[in-house]
């Protein structure tokens, strides 16, 4: 009776045991899952099965040594330099984790393009759950409630992943852990 199996992330993580919301490279699966065949084997062993494979997919943060964060960081105060093109130096919003992205920035909306595109091609996944995804914007937050509320530029964000998604595969699933206000969850839902 099963069709479909979520897998917590495994893009590479920091350190060699965690749940992977603590994510550093998003191109190669975590080293503790073994060799990428073998995950490309299990995707395929699924699908004979007629088993979707449905990643779950953190967008928000980094933590330990990326690359994109190491390239532009501010030694002094230990975090992304105003510089970085992929990161925001503090997290504009009420809940940061780690090294924030800017959600806004052209180099971080190809980088993740790219990133969503590739676990679709060279591993035949069927679609995403975007961890926390009420984080992914730049709108200024000091509170949950103002966090939470409704937020057009936040929707515009989703709607361009799940669009870069949907020109590999236009069935894929595009599942969110959401959590604000009714009328933004119902016009993604819409999408």
């Amino acid at each position: 009776g099963v069709n479909a199996i979520e897998l917590m992330p495994f893009t590479e993580f920091r350190g060699n045991l965690s749940w992977g919301y603590d994510p550093y490279q998003f191109f190669a699966s975590d080293k503790y899952y073994g060799p990428k065949n073998r995950l490309k084997e299990f995707v395929d062993s699924c699908h004979k099965n007629g088993i979707a494979v449905i990643m779950d997919m953190v967008l928000n943060h980094t933590y330990g040594p990326s690359p994109l964060a190491q390239l532009y960081w501010d030694a002094t105060n230990n975090r992304p330099s105003a510089s970085n093109p992929w990161y925001n130096a503090v997290a504009p919003t009420a809940f940061g984790f780690g090294e924030d992205f800017n959600h806004e920035s052209a180099a971080r909306k190809y980088f993740f393009s790219r990133v969503l595109q590739h676990w679709l091609v060279e591993y035949k996944i069927d679609g995403y759950r975007f961890d926390f995804s009420k984080g992914l914007t730049q709108k200024p937050s000091a509170n949950d409630a103002a966090f939470s509320a409704y937020d057009a530029s936040r929707i515009a964000i989703i709607n361009r992943y799940a669009d870069s998604v949907k020109t590999i595969y236009p069935d894929a699933y595009i599942i969110l852990e959401h959590f604000c206000a009714d009328q933004e969850e119902m016009e993604l839902a819409d999408d």
